[in-house]
């Protein structure tokens, strides 16, 4: 089966900067063995990923640096941790097949998305990012580099950033002719970044974020399937669905999402995204949405628990 699996970046980041890069990969570790295990299965696979945390981390040090060293310009961040990120999970993935005895390639590709207009309605349409800034810094970031800072209660000033709608993802061609080869592609990392094609036909990046469930359904459609699996932690599936923790799917009408992802209803951005993105989907065409925690991901698509959306 041809699946596009979008894993949450939390589940691929460390919990703290201060912990250093070996919790981050033992949590690719992890779950790059789920994701061998849906190889091992058959599945041909185009794996897509959040990057929250690690442009959080890339930000921070920036920050913490900037004294010595110059700031990056958030599309050059989303390149940088696309990069960092796929080259781990690319290599943890290859490792695990050579142990299963599969000669699968792995590879990554640093994907742009041509974006449009903010998200749909409904969906927030910034997104905060980076480190946490008090009083004075902010006045002066707001002054010096022209930033719009929201006030977080408890933590500080916060860059915030438009959230905008992926159009059309720049290599589409390499991901499909490497898909069709038999290759795991990683992509689109963070979304993608974002990017808009100027007066002369070029392409420009932009200061604004994408978020991984929308890219996720674009690239559905460039391979062809009508299948997305989202990997979300257990925690802030629970907090939305009100699950007990098995083994189970719960079946999820389209009526019932739409429902569910009303305004009043209170939810993390990211999973009402993730939500949004799925309707979306559903509605053009696409057959079922699976959005199960990481440890259910190699029993996808029918011995998995988790929730399962579908056009009926």
């Amino acid at each position: 089966m041809k699946l596009i699996v979008a894993v949450d970046g939390d589940l691929l980041a460390s919990t703290n900067s201060g912990q250093g890069m070996q919790e981050q990969m033992d949590a690719i570790v992890r779950i790059t063995d789920q994701l061998g295990q849906l190889v091992k299965d058959g599945h041909k696979l185009v794996i897509t990923h959040g990057n929250a945390a690690q442009v959080g981390f890339v930000l921070l040090r920036g920050e913490a640096a900037r004294h010595v060293v110059h700031s990056l310009p958030l599309d050059i961040c989303g390149a940088d941790t696309q990069g960092a990120t796929g080259y781990m999970l690319q290599q943890a993935l290859k490792n695990w097949l050579t142990q299963q005895n599969f000669q699968n390639e792995v590879s990554t590709i640093v994907t742009q998305v041509i974006v449009g207009e903010p998200t749909p309605t409904g969906a927030p349409g910034t997104k905060g990012i980076g480190p946490f800034f008090d009083m004075g810094r902010a006045q002066s970031l707001k002054i010096k580099r022209g930033w719009e800072l929201d006030m977080i209660p408890g933590q500080g000033y916060q860059r915030v950033v438009p959230c905008l709608t992926p159009m059309e993802i720049v290599e589409a061609n390499s991901i499909r002719f490497l898909f069709e080869r038999g290759v795991v592609v990683i992509c689109a990392g963070g979304g993608g970044i974002p990017v808009k094609i100027d007066d002369q036909g070029g392409i420009a990046g932009v200061e604004a974020v994408v978020d991984k469930a929308y890219t996720a359904a674009l690239l559905a459609k460039e391979i062809g399937t009508d299948m997305i699996v989202f990997v979300s932690p257990w925690k802030r599936m629970v907090s939305v669905f009100d699950l007990r923790i098995n083994t189970k799917l719960l079946q999820m009408s389209l009526s019932e999402l739409d429902e569910l992802i009303k305004p009043s209803t209170v939810m993390e951005d990211t999973m009402r995204h993730t939500l949004i993105a799925s309707r979306k989907f559903l509605q053009n065409n696409g057959r079922s949405v699976l959005i199960v925690p990481p440890d259910q991901l190699g029993l996808v698509p029918d011995r998995c628990g988790g929730i399962q959306l579908s056009a009926q």
